[in-house]
């Protein structure tokens, strides 16, 4: 029974992390700008379009992050300190509200670039997975890309309705506090490798 609950809080840590770096309630003022002036049906196969293409990528990063890593003959430890470094500064690029992404005109386009990336899946996604991929099990990982991607689908989907809840001040509000949660991963991720570095080192 522990066992179970253990695995349970796990994906959940992992799943929040995902969630946290996807970051959907940040893109939402974004993606109504973008989809502001076409029928309700055509945002909603965008939002189902760019939910398919984040599911793919964040699966081919969940599937091939080691292979990566492998071919490129870099280690834990080293894609840690890196991703840790990358994830800090895209989460002050955010905590400090600067755009992830220009706008583009055609909204046949639209729901692969800018929306599922780099809106969603940009290099901080991308870093996470792999990084995921390299320390916790797959499964795990499977599924809490399964539940957060879900999730982001969701946030987009209902976005007219959040942000008429919310408003856009506190839609702003909640996309800071998920640039202090990746802050928060980006900084455990560097204490994590530069302690590997240091136990390698003999120190």
């Amino acid at each position: 029974m522990s066992d179970i609950i253990s695995s349970i809080l796990e994906i959940i840590t992992i799943t929040g992390r995902i969630f946290a770096i996807l970051n959907p309630i940040s893109v939402i003022p974004t993606f109504l700008s973008l989809t502001s002036d076409i029928p309700e049906s055509l945002r909603n196969k965008i939002t189902r379009n760019s939910y398919i293409a984040i599911l793919i990528m964040t699966l081919l990063l969940a599937f091939g992050g080691n292979s990566l890593l492998t071919f490129f003959n870099v280690d834990i430890a080293s894609i840690q300190i890196g991703g840790g470094i990358l994830l800090l500064a895209i989460s002050l690029e955010m905590l400090g509200g600067m755009p992830r992404t220009k706008m583009l005109e055609s909204y046949d386009e639209i729901a692969i670039v800018p929306i599922a990336t780099p809106l969603l899946v940009g290099p901080g996604t991308m870093t996470t997975i792999i990084v995921l991929s390299a320390t916790t099990p797959i499964l795990y990982l499977v599924i809490s890309i399964l539940i957060s991607t879900t999730l982001a689908y969701l946030v987009l989907r209902f976005s007219s309705i959040l942000i008429g809840i919310f408003g856009k001040n506190g839609i702003r509000a909640f996309g800071r506090f998920m640039s202090i949660i990746i802050a928060a991963f980006a900084a455990q991720l560097l204490y994590s490798g530069i302690t590997v570095w240091i136990k390698s080192w003999g120190l």
